[in-house]
């Protein structure tokens, strides 16, 4: 019997606890002239991670407190140490406990967020709470700044942003209604070479129109293949010889920019913990 449980007790020693995807550790190496953002593949929830040169990084959104295991996880392969600021990107994206335990974990006591959905944060002690309105423009360094091209308090909206990499224009759409739409087509937005597509139900995705007045090299949906079930947007993509990259399908994505060009780099999901499960 002693047997027995020291076998079992040798294998729980020896045997790591995993707690996600075989994501190899990710060192970027960014020079002084690169910046880099890293798509996480969480099971809910649109979160990203922004590098930049300088080693300071800024978490996009959280995902719920049952899953902040798996963002650990992921933090952790992607050698996260501290976190200079949180951004919420729409109200559905505040998890006030999630906050607490990453602003403790991390260091960090500064949360950037549209205006019309800062309610829930600035109750906030401990946090200082960055507002900001469309057409507002937020520096995060000394070289590169947040353009806030839409902050919708409308069912499904929220803070749309784009970021300049050099000639590069990384554009996050948190949007989805007729209304943030047409503010957009408003915009110019063609220098845009990266954009993230928001999903926020089956059966809605952004227009014909809306994709060509992009009209992206790349796109990026929190999604796989088996969730995304509405053809038309597939179909506008494809047309469009758009690069499409799914978390669900990719797993975790990162892009680094420097002067000349970018490269986007995918990691798979090898061992299944944290798959998508088609529903």
């Amino acid at each position: 019997m002693r047997v027995v449980i020291w076998a079992i007790l040798l294998f729980i020693l020896v045997i790591p606890v995993s707690y996600g995807v075989k994501v190899p550790d990710l060192d970027l190496n960014l020079s002084q002239n690169e910046y880099a953002i890293s798509f996480l593949p969480l099971k809910r929830g649109e979160v990203a991670v922004l590098h930049l040169p300088s080693g300071e990084n800024f978490l996009i959104n959280t995902g719920p407190l049952s899953q902040i295991e798996e963002l650990f996880y992921y933090l952790n392969q992607i050698n996260i140490k501290e976190i200079r600021a949180i951004i919420l990107t729409e109200e559905a994206e505040i998890y006030t406990d999630t906050l607490t335990e990453l602003m403790k974990k991390y260091s960090t006591d500064h949360l950037i967020s549209g205006d019309s959905f800062t309610g829930m944060l600035v109750k906030n002690k401990e946090a200082k709470v960055e507002r900001l309105k469309e057409g507002d423009t937020y520096p995060l360094s000394s070289e590169l700044a947040m353009e806030v091209i839409h902050e919708g308090n409308e069912k499904q909206e929220g803070l749309d942003f784009s970021l300049t990499f050099f000639q590069h224009r990384f554009l996050w759409l948190s949007s989805q209604s007729k209304h943030a739409e047409d503010v957009f087509l408003t915009k110019p937005l063609k220098n845009v070479n990266i954009v993230k597509i928001p999903l926020h139900s089956r059966t809605e995705c952004i227009s014909d129109p809306l994709i060509k007045h992009i009209d992206p090299q790349t796109a990026l949906l929190y999604r796989s293949k088996e969730k995304l079930l509405n053809g038309d947007l597939l179909e506008a993509i494809n047309e469009a010889w758009i690069d499409l990259y799914l978390t669900g399908q990719h797993g975790l994505i990162s892009i680094k920019f420097n002067k000349n060009n970018y490269e986007v780099l995918t990691f798979e999901q090898d061992d299944g913990a944290f798959n998508e499960q088609p529903e």
